[in-house]
């Protein structure tokens, strides 16, 4: 069984969950993967990004915002913009490929639905997906089966078998809302205006990684130090170690998709010297930018 420190007794305890950072691959519509367990990023978080949670064979429990509830193989879960969750399975030294994992930006996906009528779903779904669905019985095992199926297909070219999938929740008779709505009032009210501050905050990044935090908390409407507090308690990590992370990740696609100079790439990547920046991208990936470069190179190879 879970001790009391395994999970979140309050509203207020959520802001200790972690922003998750999702980036879906270029042009895609979602991002899905396999994840052992335990992972780094296996822990009480959030997102704005709606995620649908797949546990083929593992036990455990399911923590999605005041809920608590144990899991069997073959559960199946949506979760709604930034509701905090997270699965743990109690003395599991190691447990690979435990989780599949599909998110996806709704929001915008149902902007779009005017002229791609069938993301309709996502409207129709996101009342109960702010709260958290979970999918019971023989409907959670076949959709189950068409998220490993999309997941061996990849980001694209999947996008009729997504929306099955969406459709199938949203047509499961056996299925039941987790977060109470006293927490989903609570905890939005409290929270929604900070959130979508550092949410604002974290698309400046992604958008100029050169940014300096005093920029980042005017154009947000923060005084700096409360920012700084703000932003580790939403995100997990200071500004520098985020921006830093935020630089890298850029760095990192511009050296596996373009031809461009190392040195280019540095600068535009918001590092000011080639020093510091081969010393964080090292950090960070465990491998220089040439050497990476020339790993995405191997691997983009290998799959034609």
């Amino acid at each position: 069984m879970p001790i009391a420190s395994d999970f979140p007794q309050s509203v207020s305890e959520t802001f200790t969950a972690t922003r998750e950072q999702i980036v879906l691959p270029g042009g895609a519509s979602y991002l899905i993967r396999r994840d052992d367990y335990p992972n780094p990023i296996c822990i009480w978080n959030y997102h704005p990004e709606w995620e649908i949670h797949f546990i083929p064979d593992a036990s455990g429990f399911a923590y999605v915002g005041d809920y608590i509830g144990p899991f069997r193989p073959g559960h199946l879960m949506l979760t709604g913009t930034n509701l905090p969750h997270n699965w743990i399975t109690p003395g599991a030294p190691s447990l690979p490929g435990r989780d599949m994992v599909l998110q996806f930006d709704a929001d915008s996906l149902i902007g779009v639905r005017a002229v791609c009528p069938e993301f309709d779903v996502l409207h129709r779904l996101k009342p109960l997906a702010q709260r958290g669905i979970e999918v019971f019985g023989a409907d959670a095992f076949a959709i189950g089966e068409k998220i490993l199926e999309l997941h061996a297909i990849g980001p694209r070219g999947g996008l009729g078998l997504f929306l099955e999938i969406l459709e199938a929740i949203e047509a499961a008779p056996e299925k039941r809302l987790l977060a109470s709505e006293h927490f989903i009032s609570i905890y939005n009210q409290v929270s929604d205006r900070r959130h979508r501050r550092i949410d604002q905050a974290i698309q400046i990044l992604q958008s100029d990684p050169g940014a300096q935090m005093h920029e980042v908390a005017e154009r947000v409407g923060f005084e700096p130090s409360a920012f700084s507090r703000a932003f580790r308690r939403l995100t997990g990590m200071n500004f520098s170690d985020y921006s830093r992370s935020v630089r890298v990740w850029r760095a990192r696609t511009l050296l596996g998709e373009t031809d461009t100079s190392i040195t280019d790439i540095c600068f535009e990547a918001g590092f000011n010297n080639l020093s510091n920046f081969n010393r964080y991208f090292r950090l960070e990936t465990g491998l220089t930018p040439r050497a990476y470069r020339q790993a995405a190179r191997i691997r983009a190879r290998s799959v034609i």
